[in-house]
């Protein structure tokens, strides 16, 4: 981690609070994304007949998630905005279509 000093000389991060933030939110992204993976792959191991096609498709996908979240750095503003943006929608949908939100709206 590259660190500036202030007048005191202690150790201040390259990056300001909303970065931090922005790169938190990121990962977060991932980490749930690869929870939805893990689900889909949970329940399709539990079929009879199995999509193997599919089980790999969505291994393939989950550990490309997990080096994308493993490889970023706070610093990289642009993949941060990317990450939040399109893994944000994807959370989101399966949340709408699949997930807690869905199931509210199913017990109303």
């Amino acid at each position: 981690m590259d660190f500036n000093t202030n007048s005191e000389t202690e150790p201040l991060p390259a990056w300001s609070q909303e970065e931090a933030i922005a790169y938190e939110c990121a990962r977060e992204c991932i980490t749930h994304l690869m929870g939805i993976y893990s689900g889909m792959i949970h329940t399709e191991e539990a079929k009879a007949e199995r999509d193997q096609a599919r089980l790999s498709g969505w291994r393939a996908a989950r550990s490309k998630l997990a080096e994308e979240r493993r490889d970023l750095r706070a610093t990289d503003r642009n993949n941060i905005a990317r990450i939040r943006t399109e893994y944000g929608a994807l959370v989101r949908s399966h949340q709408l279509a699949d997930g807690p939100i869905a199931r509210c709206r199913e017990e109303r």
